[in-house]
């Protein structure tokens, strides 16, 4: 039996309407990428969730994609987890194997579990994973330290 090859459009990511979508179609494009990895039933990504909903367009240069591991046959929990934060950042869904392919071959780490956390620069290079919950301060802070000065301003939330 020969070898399967899988190439890198191959991985079965979808939006929340079960559209075929890729993580690579949302990274760089002048904009910090903030990749969080999440499923409904975590409990760590329930208590973090609010606050990456507050920061969810804070930054111009900065934007979050969720990735949720509830999968096809978990898609209405996705859904309803979604409805409950008021998450308006797009969101992918898929698996853990998918997603630990992915991982494994785009970054060169594991999946660790929920929530995970993937920086990647305005090109769209990787700069950090971190498995765990991360400030948000940590990151705001890291973001404007390594941005320029006309493009790391905070959005004026206030309007």
């Amino acid at each position: 039996m020969g070898a399967l090859i899988i190439g890198s459009n191959a991985f079965a990511f979808t939006d929340m309407n079960g559209k075929q979508d890729s993580i690579n179609n949302h990274i760089g494009k002048d904009k910090w990428t903030i990749l969080e990895i999440w499923e409904s039933s975590c409990s760590a990504c329930r208590s973090h969730m609010p606050e990456m909903v507050e920061f969810d367009g804070k930054l111009k240069n900065a934007r979050i994609i969720g990735v949720t591991l509830d999968g096809v046959r978990g898609i209405e929990d996705a859904e309803d987890f979604i409805a409950e934060y008021d998450m308006k950042f797009t969101n992918l869904v898929t698996n853990y194997v998918e997603m630990n392919i992915w991982m494994e071959q785009s970054i060169g780490e594991s999946l660790q579990g929920t929530p995970t956390f993937i920086l990647f620069d305005p090109e769209g290079k990787l700069v950090a994973a971190q498995p765990g919950i991360v400030a948000i301060s940590s990151l705001e802070k890291f973001i404007t330290q390594n941005s320029g000065q006309e493009t790391a301003q905070v959005v004026d939330t206030t309007k």
